[in-house]
Order: C-alpha cells, then sequence, then structure tokens
C-alpha cells in the first residue's frame, strides 16, 4: 500500500476513534464532517472495501446517510452514499439518466411512510371504510410499491433493501381495534406481510423490519415531532442511529464482513461459577436462578450454530473436568459435537485463538471472542484487532440479550450446507484425529475414502454458490464477488459462461458443496478461469487438483486450445499464490501488486486424477 494510501487512511482511522470511544450523535456528525475534508482520490482501494449506497424516501432521509457513512468506515468500507432528493424516488427510477443509476449503487436503501401513499384524509375515513374497500386499498399499495423496486432490479444489479411500516400505537377503533375485520393496525400489519410475500422469493430484494427496529427502541419515542412538522425530518437522533446498525448486517454480509465462529471462555460464561473450583456438582446450570441465565444464554448460541455459525472453545481449565460438563451434565445445552475445535489448557487465550483459527482454517477476523474477564478480553483486543471481542455485561442476566443485537452474523441466504455446518466441522475434528494416527499424508486421504461429485451448476444451488463466492477467503485464487442474480445470469448465460460446482464426501460425512469454478468461454478455442475456490474444510486434500483437472478435461473435450487464469493477491489467499504453477500452468504476466497471470495450452493438457479420490462426473 501507498504511502498516500496510508497517510489518509491512518488519519481516518485516528479520527473514527472520536466515535469508537463515544457513539454520541455529536459525535458522529463532527466525524462525518471531519472526513469529509480528507481526500480519497487517490487512495487505492480494492472493490470489496468499497460500497456504494443509494438512499431513496418520501421524508428527509439525509440525516442516516451521516450513521451510515460513519458505521461503513468503522468496518472497513469506504462508502459513496447518493442521497435522492426528497419524495421524488418514482422521477429517480423512471430517469435512466438519474442520480440513482449514475451512482452505480451496490446497494439501494427505500424508506416509504403509508401516509405518503394514500390520501390525506385515510386515517379520518377509515372507520367508514368497508372490508372490500380496505381489501382494495392494500393491493393498491403494494402495487404501487413493487413498480419502482421491479423497475430497479431489471436496471440494476444492486441489492434493494426496502423498510417496512411502523405499525401505529394509535387506532381510531381505540382498544375496539381489534374486534374489526381489518381494524386500523390490522391494517399495517397486512401491509407488511403482503411486502414479504411479494419479495420472498427474489434473493435481490430484501424487507427491513423497521417496524421491529421502532418497537425495540420504543414507539413512543422515535418521531422527532417537530422536526416532521418543519422539514419532514422523521426520526430523531439516537434512533437513525439504531437503524443504521441493523442495515449494517445487510451491507456487511454483503462484503463478507460479518462473522463466521463464535469462541467461548466456559466459568461464568457458559456457566456460573469456576469448574475446578466448584465441581461439576456446584456449578450454576439448570432451570433455577441464576443457573437458569446461562441455560438460557447457551440456547442462543445453539441456535445460531444450528443455522451455520461456528463454534469453538478458550478456557483457562483442566480439560477433563471441563469435557465431563459437555459429556454429562443433564442441563448443558452445547455439547461437544457441537464444536469445531477447543482448547481448554492453561496457555495464554491469544496463543490459544491463533491456533484455533488455524485449526478450523478460518481467518481471525471471522471471530468472535465472549469472555466473562475484562483482563482476558483486553489482552485478546490489544493483541488481535482482526478478532471481534464482545464487551459482555457484568449480569449473566444480560448475556442472551447481548448476542441477540448482534449484526454480525447476518448473511443474505441460507443454505443447506449452513444448517448441516456444525456436524461437518464435528466430522474435521473426527479427520484431523485419524490425522494424527496416520504416517504421511497419502496415507490420511486414502484412509478418507473421498468421493468428489463435480457437475455443471443447476439452478437449485446458485445460493449456495453465491454463498462461497461472497464468503471464501483463503483457497479464492481471483476473490471475485458476484450476488446471486449476477450468478444467475451467469448459469443463464451457457454459450459465455460454464459454471462449476463440487460436492465432496468421506466416510466420515458429506461436506456438500465445497467448490466453485466460474470459466467464461471467451470463444470455442479460448476459456478464462475467472473463478476458482474451495472451501477451508478441504484446503489439504488434493480435491483441488481434481476439481481444476476435470475443467482441464472438459477443455480438451470441446477442442479448447488454451486456459487462461489468473491470481490477484489479497490480505489472505497468499496459500494459492503458486497454485497455477503447479499444475502445470505457464506464467504469462507478472503485474505490480504481485498479480498474475498465467496460460495453459492444449498440449498440456494432462489430465490424471489422484488415484485415491473417486470422481463422480455428471
Amino acid at each position: 500500500m501507498s504511502s498516500s494510501n496510508i497517510d489518509v487512511l491512518r488519519k481516518q482511522d485516528e479520527i473514527l476513534e472520536l466515535v469508537r470511544k463515544e457513539p454520541s450523535h455529536r459525535n458522529y456528525w463532527n466525524v462525518y464532517k471531519r472526513i469529509e475534508r480528507l481526500d480519497f482520490s487517490n487512495v487505492k482501494i480494492p472493490s470489496e472495501e468499497r460500497i456504494s449506497l443509494t438512499l431513496m424516501s418520501s421524508f428527509t432521509i439525509d440525516p442516516l446517510a451521516i450513521y451510515l457513512d460513519i458505521d461503513c468506515r468503522l468496518n472497513g468500507l469506504l462508502p459513496k452514499i447518493y442521497v435522492a432528493p426528497f419524495n421524488r424516488y418514482h422521477d429517480e427510477v423512471l430517469n435512466k439518466k438519474s442520480g440513482l443509476y449514475k451512482s452505480q449503487p451496490d446497494v439501494v436503501l427505500f424508506f416509504i411512510r403509508v401516509e405518503s401513499l394514500v390520501e390525506d384524509i385515510f386515517r379520518v375515513n377509515y372507520t367508514q371504510m368497508n372490508k372490500e374497500h380496505i381489501e382494495s386499498e392494500l393491493d393498491r399499495i403494494i402495487h404501487v410499491i413493487k413498480q419502482p423496486i421491479t423497475s430497479i432490479i431489471q436496471q440494476s444489479e444492486a441489492l434493494v433493501i426496502f423498510s417496512n411500516f411502523i405499525i401505529p400505537t394509535f387506532s381510531p377503533f381505540g382498544i375496539l381495534d381489534n374486534k374489526q375485520n381489518i381494524g386500523f393496525k390490522r391494517f399495517y400489519q397486512l401491509l407488511n406481510l403482503k411486502l414479504e410475500e411479494s419479495f420472498r422469493q427474489n434473493n435481490q430484494v430484501f424487507i427491513f423490519d423497521l417496524n421491529e427496529v421502532a418497537s425495540i427502541y420504543g414507539k413512543d419515542n422515535y418521531l422527532n415531532h417537530p422536526m416532521n412538522y418543519r422539514g419532514s425530518i422523521l426520526f430523531n437522533e439516537s434512533f437513525l442511529s439504531r437503524i443504521s446498525y441493523r442495515l449494517m448486517g445487510y451491507i456487511k454480509a454483503l462484503r463478507s464482513k460479518n462473522r463466521k465462529c463464535i469462541v467461548l471462555d466456559l466459568d461464568n460464561t457458559l456457566w456460573g461459577g469456576i469448574i475446578g473450583e466448584d465441581g461439576f456438582k456446584g456449578i450454576k446450570l439448570n432451570i433455577n436462578y441464576p443457573g437458569n441465565e446461562f441455560v438460557d444464554f447457551q440456547r442462543t448460541i445453539l441456535s445460531l450454530n444450528r443455522r451455520g455459525v461456528i463454534l469453538a472453545i478458550n478456557s483457562k481449565n483442566n480439560l477433563e473436568d471441563a469435557l465431563e460438563v459437555f459429556q454429562k451434565h443433564p442441563y448443558m445445552q452445547i455439547r461437544e459435537n457441537n464444536l469445531a475445535a477447543h482448547r481448554i489448557n492453561w496457555n495464554d487465550k491469544v496463543q490459544n485463538l491463533i491456533e484455533l483459527a488455524k485449526e478450523i482454517n478460518i481467518g481471525l477476523d471471522s471471530i468472535v471472542f465472549i469472555d466473562d474477564n475484562p483482563v482476558e478480553r483486553a489482552r485478546v483486543q490489544s493483541s488481535l484487532p482482526d478478532v471481534l471481542v464482545m464487551d459482555m455485561p457484568s449480569s449473566p442476566a444480560l448475556f442472551r440479550k447481548t448476542l441477540e443485537g448482534m449484526n454480525d452474523f447476518d448473511t443474505l441466504s441460507l443454505t443447506a450446507e449452513d444448517l448441516q455446518r456444525s456436524e461437518m466441522y464435528y466430522a474435521k475434528r473426527k479427520r484431523h484425529d485419524l490425522e494424527e494416527h496416520v504416517q504421511t499424508l497419502e496415507e490420511f486421504i486414502k484412509s478418507l475414502e473421498i468421493v468428489v461429485k463435480i457437475k455443471n451448476t443447476d439452478k437449485f444451488v446458485l445460493p449456495r454458490v453465491a454463498s462461497l463466492l461472497n464468503r471464501t477467503n483463503q483457497f479464492n485464487l481471483t476473490t471475485k464477488r458476484y450476488t446471486e442474480t449476477e450468478v444467475q445470469q451467469m448459469h443463464d448465460d451457457p454459450d459465455k459462461f460454464r459454471l462449476y460446482t463440487l460436492q465432496a464426501q468421506d466416510k466420515f460425512g458429506d461436506e456438500g458443496i465445497v467448490g466453485i469454478a466460474i470459466i467464461e468461454v471467451k470463444s470455442p478455442e479460448y476459456w478464462v478461469i475467472d473463478s476458482f475456490l474451495l472451501s477451508c474444510r478441504v484446503i489439504g486434500r488434493k480435491i483441488e487438483t481434481t476439481f481444476l483437472n476435470k475443467i482441464i478435461k472438459d477443455a480438451k473435450y470441446y477442442s479448447v486450445e488454451k486456459i487462461e487464469a489468473k491470481y490477484v493477491p489479497t490480505k489472505k489467499n497468499s496459500l494459492v499464490n503458486d497454485f497455477y504453477l503447479n499444475h502445470g500452468f505457464h506464467l504469462a504476466q507478472e503485474l505490480n501488486g504481485g498479480e498474475t497471470h498465467w496460460i495453459l495450452h492444449s498440449t498440456d493438457f494432462n489430465v490424471v486424477y489422484p488415484n485415491y479420490i473417486h470422481v463422480v462426473e455428471e
């Protein structure tokens, strides 16, 4: 990174420290104005660390841009934010030369009030409307909303996030509201349900639950009543910070800034007391207070684990004492088979975290560390800044609330592999145990009885393809990120693209889809490997060689004359810098920054699958 890059980014980081210490509205505003004066024009930042946002609304939404700008920067992203003119979203969508399209957004955020979609006297006349009239109005509003959203997704590959409607606390029916066929509050509820139903199957459109955010914040407090009447500035400042925080869940997921793994302490974290002193029967872990606080906390952790978040343990304890709780305690919710790895010893927790990341095969920036001890938290935070160290409350009664309030585990899709990840990592531990008992790597791989299934991608696995493309960092030759919509477009254009998936299984279990390759067909004789990646779970088993050989085999079948490929270095993929060299490709070009271009001519198309991997081609 150039010195000018470092100087500007260092200055930005120094300014951001004010918000890190005290995230008040005043500090957000001051930091925003100070950063605005910095010159980022010559700063070279990878595309995956930039984000372009467009805000459109029926009321003044400009203040939200300040929070989003700073929150993006706090998460390592350089934002560019365009705020469309107040209540002009229809014009923005219809005009192909508008700021919306000129800004080329990665994300479009919509905030529209029901009041802007109905007549001024809608609330006044509601008690006089019959059911048919109300239902007709519901359908009309949904139709009006769908028009601009549909236009955007037809013209752009941006993620569209449309906020739902805040259900009012007031009804002209008073306490009889829920006695009506469609009460006033029910009208808003039905609008929100119809919104969800309209876009549930569309992976480019997400409905943001603004009503939930308002409910948590307090519906008596979120409105800025004076400014609403003066300038259509609807929300007060502290509520805007809550909205921005929740929206960052989408943005972090889109830019792979989310977290994959929770590493947990044990004593006074997963149970009350110290197992080495209080003993198996003395720790607080049961259905009564205070043990029920820890049981409830574990259930939330387990719910995240069941949908794909990896769990590991980092605890200063005697191994046998701790494992006995996992194996035998009747109220222990998390069991050994939920853990991808553990370090239960008396070593430094910083070193333990480094070892856990290496064993699980994830980056330190994928980890959230949870420990009740502020000294241990401070040690990890200062030594491993990439690890997200949770600032845990002193009361275990608030542990569950703290974890459930995080926006770091969100993803934009949920695949079958995500739901099975816990079992897959437990199987990986079994493989690791086996590896320690064989003499050579080849013997270990042979003993696994690996079967790989390689096939052209079908539409049913596109969510998994997009997920791997956006979450895989280490064994990823180009680290290109594509949305599910973009993957769908490539899948639908077989003359220009070939998409491959690789599924792996062995005697310990099915790993699911763990490999993705995208081939751009430049011409019948000329292929380019656009993307080639493999999940960290299967690195080191020669599966990557098998996968590449399948592509070469197909190229030979279709009389391709040459295959070109690239290695684009990132902070995380040095593991594969010589991948193409080791597989017979010839270096064609080396650019500044370490990017290398490779070529393989048809005369070198030698296809030999490892004899200890059974390949099924479909």
